[in-house]
């Protein structure tokens, strides 16, 4: 029972909210406004919030549908450019769904953690919001730190989205629901490195001409890999190794991210030898553009580099400065960003342009795959909610999940397309809540969903030309 003093301090504090310090230490809150800068309002106690979560997108009045966002939004290098986009997107998408009545009325909000690209540190801030937070759905970035959230969202049938996470491994997670195991918690609108590994392995063995018939590595005999020693990196390299195969004569180096880079920085100017025809970097802006300076200053300077996604990032060109050059001309590749000629993509790119001051998100990776994962959130939403508006059923991460298996028809059954944004979500929401399966073209592209939660994904091959990235061609993977 509560004391009489506690009641004369809510009564005195009623308009601002009513806080008091218990025989524990503890103090009560209604919300999060009731304690310090540090802290949040958990079940009613105001309790430290874990390093680099604070951040609050959204109303957080009225009842919100609270989401969480897990981002590796920093680095040892300092800010991550091309994660801030990617939120910046899933803002822009949520911004939009809520002009347009979120979910059953329901407005969206979300609480976003800032990982430092810290696998530890991103299992540690899913488990508060999961467990403390009760989201019902999470936003993940990176191979790694979606493989350790997941060990916190899996148990918990929580839905896990991710807008970059390649790695062939995130197909394996043991993610399905025990009352529906055709339905797992784990998604991804970021296709898996098994088509990119593919797409590289033939263009540096020289087993596909480009588009205008030129054929870059014709001259190419041998092929360095390096590559990050997380499970983004380790996948694509296997991926990489298996796709040459004999055809190049193959050495690699791996690193820790932001570590010691000098393995992988020794087989570009080795002691004896030549160093190899073409470096494929398979790891991050920030350890990459150090690998570069570092081969430079050794002496090679004429190194023909490729890049992978991770990589398409103009902090890694920005981050050279004088040293720009060494890179202009480099290849890489990235699932389809920008894509000129489809209306889906063209809207989404008009929009980002007109809400953060010109930016081009096609110069990014995966911005136009992170504001898919939103719409795709509160579709799931849509259905796990029902088409009863006065007596919706709870949004959880099981019900998100089964929504998401309704955006693919199954085989033979005809379903409406939608666009995902601005045109298509009033429409797509009443279909979907009513359990009707849909279809969905995203800004990203087709969103042929399988049964492990993923879809394939053309690919662009881009050329950095005058410090930034020009796309040169899509490529759609090869059926193996």
């Amino acid at each position: 029972m509560k004391t009489l003093g506690f009641l004369t301090c809510c009564a005195v504090l009623t308009m601002t909210g009513c806080s008091f310090t218990t025989a524990g230490g503890l103090t009560e809150c209604e919300t999060s406004s009731d304690c310090s800068s540090n802290q949040v309002c958990t079940q009613g106690y105001c309790l430290p919030q874990p390093e680099g979560c604070g951040e609050v997108y959204g109303p957080t009045a009225s009842n919100p549908i609270v989401l969480g966002a897990a981002l590796p939004l920093s680095t040892s290098a300092g800010q991550d450019a091309s994660e801030e986009q990617a939120l910046n997107a899933i803002k822009m998408a949520l911004s939009e769904i809520n002009d347009r009545q979120g979910v059953g009325g329901r407005l969206f909000n979300l609480l976003i953690c800032d990982t430092a690209s810290n696998p530890d540190r991103a299992r540690t801030q899913a488990a508060w919001l999961v467990n403390d937070k009760k989201v019902p759905a999470i936003f993940s970035s990176g191979s790694g730190q979606t493989v350790a959230i997941s060990s916190e969202t899996i148990k918990a049938k929580v839905l896990l989205i991710s807008h970059t996470a390649t790695s062939p491994d995130i197909a394996n997670l043991s993610d399905k629901l025990p009352d529906d195991p055709t339905v797992g918690t784990v998604w991804r609108t970021a296709p898996s490195d098994t088509l990119q590994g593919r797409i590289i392995g033939d263009l540096v063995r020289n087993a596909r001409p480009l588009a205008d018939t030129s054929r870059p590595y014709a001259t190419a005999t041998s092929v360095g890999i390096a590559y990050v020693d997380d499970v983004y990196g380790q996948g694509l390299f296997d991926q990489l190794l298996t796709r040459i195969g004999t055809d190049r004569t193959v050495t690699s180096a791996k690193y820790p991210r932001n570590g010691d880079i000098s393995s992988a920085r020794d087989l570009f100017v080795p002691q004896t030898g030549a160093p190899p025809s073409v470096g494929v970097l398979a790891g991050f802006s920030e350890d990459n553009a150090r690998l570069i300076e570092q081969v430079a200053s050794r002496g090679n300077t004429t190194q023909k580099w490729f890049f992978t996604d991770a990589s398409k990032d103009p902090t890694l060109i920005t981050t050279l400065k004088t040293n720009s050059p060494l890179v202009e001309g480099a290849y890489g590749t990235a699932p389809a960003q920008a894509r000129p000629g489809d209306p889906v993509y063209n809207t989404f790119n008009q929009r980002f342009r007109s809400t953060y001051n010109n930016t081009d998100p096609g110069q990014y990776s995966f911005t136009a795959h992170a504001y898919d994962a939103m719409y795709l959130v509160a579709l799931g939403a849509a259905y796990a909610a029902g088409p009863d508006a006065n007596a919706p059923r709870t949004i959880d991460g099981a019900g998100i999940a089964k929504g998401l298996a309704h955006v693919t028809p199954p085989e033979g059954e005809a379903a409406t397309i939608f666009a995902l944004g601005i045109a298509g979500f009033s429409q797509a929401r009443g279909e979907i809540s009513a359990g009707k399966y849909i279809n969905v073209r995203g800004a990203s592209g087709e969103l042929d969903f399988d049964a492990n939660g993923e879809a394939p994904s053309e690919y662009e091959l881009f050329r950095i030309e005058g410090g930034a990235f020009k796309t040169v061609e899509l490529i759609t993977p090869t059926e193996d």
